[in-house]
């Protein structure tokens, strides 16, 4: 099984105070054991750069913190994912959507690879529920609760 993740969803490993922790931190597990695939736009690591100088900023975090945090997030493995190829889909979904292009490109990336986009951003998730069915928040993901049950996904079945 393959997801697109956004910054909002990942960063969510490092703020423990985040709501939705126990769910992201099971899209973690399953993300080490291979039981799901993790890909990402290229902005990713931008957009953790940017959120985490911001935590430094407000007193959030430390700088230290800050540190380990961009070096574990940017260490994982995710597979960043050039959209280059994408950028009209991008806009299409900006505007016809009302949302950034950041945005946009997660959904984008989650559209042609027919795969669901976790976020941890509910502004962005109540904006696309209805019309975005692959945009899915973070708060929902169960898929380690459908192994440690026996439920495999057919896809994971062999």
């Amino acid at each position: 099984m393959k997801a697109v993740i956004d910054p909002s969803a990942a960063l969510k490993w490092q703020f423990k105070d985040e709501e939705a922790s126990e769910a992201t931190f099971r899209l973690l597990k399953d993300f080490v054991q291979g039981k799901i695939e993790l890909i990402t736009a290229t902005l990713f690591s931008y957009e953790i750069l940017s959120a985490l100088n911001v935590a430094i900023n407000r007193g959030r975090i430390s700088e230290a913190i800050g540190q380990k945090a961009l070096t574990y997030l940017t260490s994982l493995g995710i597979e960043e994912e050039i959209f280059d190829n994408l950028i009209e889909t991008i806009f299409k979904i900006a505007r016809k959507h009302h949302l950034s292009a950041y945005d946009s490109a997660y959904i984008a990336l989650a559209e042609k690879e027919e795969c669901n986009l976790y976020t941890g951003d509910k502004k962005l998730f109540n904006a696309a529920k209805v019309h975005l069915p692959r945009v899915k928040w973070i708060g929902n993901y169960q898929i380690s609760q459908m192994f440690d049950s026996g439920k495999i996904p057919k896809n994971h079945q062999e």
